[in-house]
């Protein structure tokens, strides 16, 4: 920085420099109300387009109006230059500050865990995941929750832009502070709202010319005439880029972003677990459990490929894998089924009718053939698809070919004895499922109570995958029915199967592993050279298909239940809620459909953020890498450069400070280079700035170039040329 000044040869011409003592400040409103709306474009353009982004409901007129009133009181502050007021104001907004955080702490809390599970949510929708992490809020006005959290958070950036601006106000700072947030809606393809990136735009514009040349000395004056011009000219620039470059011209032109498959699963695992992601500590792991209920806080998935599948598609319902069927609940724990008649663990009689209509009638009933390769999965299970014939199965290595019966009407059977045990529920539960029983007024046949079941956990309860911990001996059916009313499928099938046997329902838990056809169309790859007639015949609700091959991670582990219904024998029940939605798009056009069809969407329909998104994401994580090795190996230099000062001798230091105080004057004025003595320099200091060097100061500086002053009096020396260039630097950025 340079400090203005004038050579002894220059002052005879009429300009007239005043110091900053000899200068009466003129209080102006009008650039008040200007700074403060530059700090409302810049702090709600990037809150507003976030929120946007994601849909998320809040009061907008309520938190504009608190931020800019509060732009408005730190930026009158600061107008006034007066040191005693700002220090003042500033202590004063320090105690509102935590009194505003002390005393409505769950209120924030809860607002920012309800944008969290927004993006979670919206994350979720993109991925097309069925279920995952949603955090718990402490208030039940969700709305007023967000609308506080975003008013403290619009308080927070006031205050750092404010200080930010009254300096020399870097670009850079600010740009990454703002629009490095539209960073996380762009990567899900979510555009801001057009009208606060305009405002975001225009602050960012502003900021600049702010930095260029004269504009910095006289911004107070300036800013009020220059920040509507530049609102007309981004607006306009912006309409005419949405005039210019409709979108299926940008989609044509622009490359596929390949950033986004290289951080999928990163992605995928944080919009499943949440932040546990990241602290993977404290939480157990994905895949079969063998009945064991964990008590901890979190399930983290490695998403690792478990199994390799590989199948043709016939339906829309999920594929069940069935590795272990639980008997009896002990608490923490379910006990196996066994294999004899009586239990029907592989539920031969119904395989057995299935069989027989395939070879009566195959138009009714499907056959078909699935291999499962164990990569990762647990080898202490089988894993196989329901209604499997297992004499007919085929192994090599850890590749198992299964013949199965998927597909067809309900078949009749007759009627088997049912082991008491799947009616017995524990005294350690009771009470907890009677009461949900009761509340839930269930009542029916089977199928009509299973599915009251499921809707009464969809309207009740949230699925999770961090529940929290289930402290101290309580029973983990009642800690989740009555307490937390949060957990992932062991709880609800766990719970579920409880409640399905109090309402005299035999039923059972089971676990496996579970894909829906939204998994098939996202993850399965055609098997090119397949014949589907080798891998399917009969009844199809899709019709003739292909080859498909998945690779199923340990995040498709799952729970559910088994019931058992006279004359039809055990079905799948799936208690856990699912977030998706229903797909309906056929399997070829699911898997044939071309790439990049062009969009109709415009920019000017508030789509811009998909322009882009491909351009900055790549970009921005380059730039935000190499900020951070910068920064690294800069903090690195200055530390060593720290140390190495530390060791000097004190005059050398004193020497060193001085040094610095002259060159930041004389990069502001180069004149000041004609003043050559320690007085010259001095006296021009103290007349420019009004800074006091007294006489005494004076001297020892010269002993400390000239002469051998005592110690003492260097060390001294040096803290006053500390002060003394700090001084110099605050009224350079006053001016």
């Amino acid at each position: 920085m340079r400090i203005f000044g004038r050579n002894k040869k220059q002052e005879n011409r009429p300009e007239l420099v005043l110091t900053r003592r000899q200068t009466k400040h003129a209080y102006d409103i009008y650039a008040v109300l200007a700074k403060a709306l530059l700090l409302l474009f810049l702090v709600y353009g990037a809150i507003g387009g976030f929120t946007s982004a994601y849909e998320v409901e809040y009061n907008k007129g309520i938190c504009i109006l608190v931020i800019f009133g509060f732009s408005i009181l730190l930026c009158g502050v600061y107008e006034t230059e007066k040191k005693w007021l700002i220090n003042l104001v500033s202590v004063a907004l320090l105690f509102v500050y935590f009194y505003i955080a002390f005393t409505n702490y769950w209120v924030i809390n809860s607002g920012y865990y309800a944008i969290i599970n927004k993006i979670f949510e919206t994350a979720r929708d993109y991925l097309n995941l069925s279920n995952g992490v949603e955090y718990a809020l402490m208030v039940e006005e969700e709305y007023t929750a967000v609308t506080m959290f975003l008013i403290f958070l619009g308080m927070v950036g006031c205050i750092l832009f404010n200080i930010e601006l009254q300096n020399k106000a870097s670009l850079t700072k600010i740009v990454l502070f703002t629009f490095t947030p539209y960073l996380v809606p762009l990567y899900f393809e979510r555009s801001p709202g057009l009208l606060y990136m305009m405002l975001l735009f225009s602050g960012y514009v502003a900021v600049d010319m702010l930095n260029m040349g004269k504009l910095r000395r006289q911004q107070t004056g300036q800013l009020r005439f220059f920040l509507p011009v530049v609102v007309v000219c981004v607006v306009v620039v912006m309409r005419l880029t949405a005039f210019l470059i409709p979108q299926q011209s940008y989609e044509r032109n622009m490359p596929q972003n390949a950033m986004k498959e290289s951080t999928r699963d990163a992605a995928t695992l944080l919009a499943q677990v949440g932040f546990a992601a990241m602290f993977p500590g404290g939480s157990i792991g994905s895949g079969i459990s063998g009945g064991t209920l964990s008590r901890g806080g979190s399930v983290t998935a490695d998403y690792e490929t478990d199994l390799i599948v590989r199948y043709t598609p016939y339906s829309y319902q999920s594929v069940y894998l069935k590795a272990f069927t639980g008997k009896d609940y002990e608490g923490t724990r379910w006990t196996v089924a066994g294999d004899d008649a009586l239990e029907d663990v592989k539920m031969l009689p119904t395989l057995y009718a299935r069989m027989e209509t395939y070879e009566t009638d195959p138009s009714i009933q499907g056959r078909g053939i699935m291999e499962i390769e164990n990569v990762g999965a647990s080898k202490v299970y089988e894993y196989l698809p329901y209604y499997t014939y297992e004499p007919a199965t085929e192994k090599e290595g850890d590749t198992s070919t299964y013949i199965y019966y998927p597909s067809g009407g309900p078949v009749t059977i007759p009627e088997q004895e049912v082991d008491p045990a799947y009616l017995t529920v524990p005294d350690s539960c009771l009470a907890a499922v009677s009461s949900v029983c009761e509340q839930g007024g269930f009542g029916g046949t089977s199928e009509e109570i299973a599915n009251q079941v499921i809707q009464y956990f969809q309207d009740n309860y949230s699925y999770t995958l961090r529940p929290g911990y289930i402290f101290g001996n309580q029973d983990y059916i009642t800690h989740f029915l009555l307490d937390s009313k949060r957990g992932y499928c062991t709880h609800f099938a766990t719970s579920g199967t409880m409640l399905l046997r109090y309402m005299g329902i035999p039923a059972r838990y089971v676990e496996g592993y579970m894909f829906s056809y939204y998994d098939v169309v996202d993850i399965g790859e055609l098997v090119e050279g397949a014949d589907y007639a080798d891998y399917y015949a009969g009844y199809a609700p899709f019709g003739e298909t292909a080859l498909v091959e998945l690779e199923i991670p340990d995040a498709f582990a799952h729970a559910w239940v088994e019931i058992y219904i006279p004359g039809r024998g055990w079905i799948v029940v799936d208690p856990t809620p699912s977030s998706a939605t229903v797909e309906t798009t056929s399997f070829w056009e699911a898997f044939l459909s071309p790439e990049g069809q062009d969009s109709q969407l415009q920019v000017d329909q508030g789509n811009l953020g998909t322009y882009l998104e491909r351009a900055v994401s790549g970009l921005s994580v380059l730039l935000l890498l190499v900020a951070a090795v910068a920064m690294v190996i800069f903090s690195g230099m200055y530390l060593s450069r720290m140390r190495r000062e530390r060791a000097l001798p004190v005059r050398e230091r004193v020497q060193l400070e001085y040094r610095r105080t002259r060159e930041n004057v004389q990069r502001k004025h180069k004149s000041f280079a004609g003043y050559r003595t320690l007085k010259e320099q001095l006296d021009y200091i103290r007349s420019e700035y009004g800074i006091a060097v007294s006489e005494a100061e004076e001297q020892t500086l010269y002993q400390a170039f000239f002469g051998n002053p005592a110690r003492d009096d260097e060390g001294a020396l040096w803290a006053m040329l500390v002060r003394l260039r700090k001084e110099i630097r605050n009224v350079i950025r006053w001016h």
